[in-house]
């Protein structure tokens, strides 16, 4: 495979809906049959096929240069809303410890929703150096926008790691870690 065809193809994997791109990986990367992943996700082995087949049918269309389009068979559906059901409940649990609450949106976005409840809680001083973070600015740029020292702004940043290892995982990351604990 040239690189070009490579590039193409690694693209249209990481376009894939995670759970599709968790479930092809699984199977192509660390060759785990159907049952060894659907009881890693505690999910069927019919979801399972779904998965590769509309991770097949999306890279494709992205390869050839089509839009790919979800290809959500009802098991494939009623897998992933299981497992964000699951993801809202683990959220729920580490919200709990933080005692703060979460809104979620029925057709929103899981993540965002956990973003925005942990920026409604974020303490002032760590929201600014997040935001700006984000932004790409660096330190002495943050320092002089903010108008404070640097070693602040350093400290800041210290304890906004501090903030984010309390944050609940995302879907994704959540998925790929019920994959890996159930190995």
């Amino acid at each position: 495979m040239t690189e070009d065809k490579l590039a193409l193809y690694e693209a249209a994997v990481d376009e894939l809906p995670p759970l599709t791109r968790l479930v092809f990986l699984l199977h192509r990367v660390d060759d785990l049959s159907y049952g060894q992943i659907a009881d890693r996700l505690v999910i069927t082995t019919r979801a399972v096929e779904c998965c590769i087949a509309e991770a097949l049918v999306m890279i494709g269309a992205f390869v050839d240069g089509d839009t790919p389009r979800r290809w959500r068979r009802e098991p494939l559906a009623q897998a992933e809303t299981e497992l964000r059901q699951r993801h809202r409940a683990y959220c729920e649990r580490k919200f709990c410890l933080l005692s703060v609450r979460v809104f979620w949106n029925v057709d929103g976005d899981d993540d965002q929703a956990v973003s925005q409840a942990m920026m409604r809680v974020m303490p002032p001083p760590l929201r600014e150096i997040f935001l700006l973070h984000r932004d790409d600015l660096t330190r002495e740029q943050m320092a002089s926008r903010l108008k404070i020292p640097r070693w602040v702004v350093r400290w800041w940043l210290f304890c906004l790691d501090g903030y984010f290892a309390l944050w609940p995982k995302t879907f994704e990351e959540w998925l790929c870690s019920t994959a890996l604990r159930r190995s």
